[in-house]
């Protein structure tokens, strides 16, 4: 793994961090949902920076200790990259009691890229993840509930960090105690003692479930595929993730390959139908206009996320350029990534 990945995965891990004052500063417990196989994925958009897509995963637990996983997507000299790092917790800490404050209770820590081994990480790289994760136990103000639709417990917080020159964050969080790990939403700007701005970041959460088998009843029945769903009805409701990447045949955007991701926790059935199918995905794209030559049938397992498929794009506005993850969260389009828009002569 290279240093840009590794640096991105300490630093969304201290964000996240950023978020997890004491228990005890918060009205209420928020980190129940965070069981075995629980995960949440966020979308973290920054100034001036393509977005940044993270999953936050709590890893079955291993010789009593609990374990989570980072996994996050970002652009390295133009091309879309994934690393993931692992973290294991000391023995005795509960995920359930404070799912984003882990940083002060790390033993082990490695770091990889999809189809190569964990690397791990030294006894001095350890230490300081330990030390520089942020406790906003302090600092913690509650400011109200609600975001969305969701109700969430609304606070603010400061949080100075030392260094030449020091700097000072002032930021927001969105907690939910139905949502794995507690945060629906946060976004800060960090600035010097002067208040001129160093950064700023917001970051969404965009989907979250738990991937562990069931163990109800009805298990076998959940993990059976039911019938054919058509790509739009699965987009819509939420079902389906859509990871394009617009490629360089004819320079118009033309011709996307379109990896799709099963949102859900049973077997999904996606059928591709051979024509038009419109998708309403947000801003800076709005319509996604795509066309299939033939009809496709895609069985996709909770969580797989298909081999990429070729389709057509169509329209006088369009991705001439670029590569973004697009989906649907409680029934709203949400857009990541970046894009490169332009007027096609029809």
């Amino acid at each position: 793994m290279n240093r840009l990945a590794l640096a991105l995965c300490v630093a969304l891990c201290s964000i996240g961090i950023a978020a997890a004052a004491d228990p005890n500063g918060y009205r209420k417990a928020y980190f129940g949902a965070t069981k075995a196989g629980a995960f949440a994925q966020y979308v973290m958009k920054i100034e001036g920076q393509p977005d940044i897509g993270s999953t936050v995963t709590r890893l079955p637990d291993e010789n009593g200790q609990q374990r989570v996983q980072v996994r996050i997507e970002y652009q390295a000299a133009g091309t879309q990259s994934v690393a993931f790092t692992d973290y294991v917790l000391k023995t005795g800490y509960s995920l359930e009691t404070d799912a984003l404050g882990y940083g002060k209770a790390l033993v082990a820590m490695s770091v990889s890229a999809p189809g190569t081994k964990p690397t791990v990480m030294p006894a001095a790289v350890l230490d300081n993840a330990r030390k520089t994760m942020p406790d906003y136990a302090a600092s913690a103000v509650f400011m109200g509930d609600n975001i969305g639709g969701k109700d969430s417990g609304h606070f603010r917080y400061v949080q100075r960090h030392p260094g030449n020159p020091e700097t000072i964050e002032t930021g927001e969080i969105w907690l939910n105690e139905t949502v794995p790990f507690g945060l629906v939403k946060q976004k800060a700007v960090t600035a010097d003692a002067n208040g001129k701005v160093v950064s700023r970041f917001e970051m969404l959460l965009v989907d979250s479930g738990n991937r562990a088998a069931p163990g109800r009843a009805d298990s076998v029945a959940s993990s059976t595929a039911a019938g054919p769903v058509a790509l739009g009805d699965a987009f819509r409701s939420g079902r389906v993730e859509l990871a394009v990447s617009v490629l360089p045949a004819g320079g118009d955007g033309r011709t996307l390959s379109i990896g799709f991701r099963n949102k859900t926790d049973s077997v999904l059935r996606l059928a591709i139908p051979a024509g038009a199918t419109n998708l309403d995905v947000g801003s800076p794209l709005d319509t996604l206009k795509l066309v299939a030559a033939v009809a496709t049938a895609l069985e996709l397992a909770p969580g797989a996320t298909s081999k990429p498929v070729t389709l057509s794009q169509t329209g006088s506005r369009r991705a001439i350029d670029g590569a973004f993850p697009v989906t649907v969260f409680d029934g709203t389009p949400l857009f990541s990534g970046t894009a490169t828009m332009g007027s096609v002569a029809r």
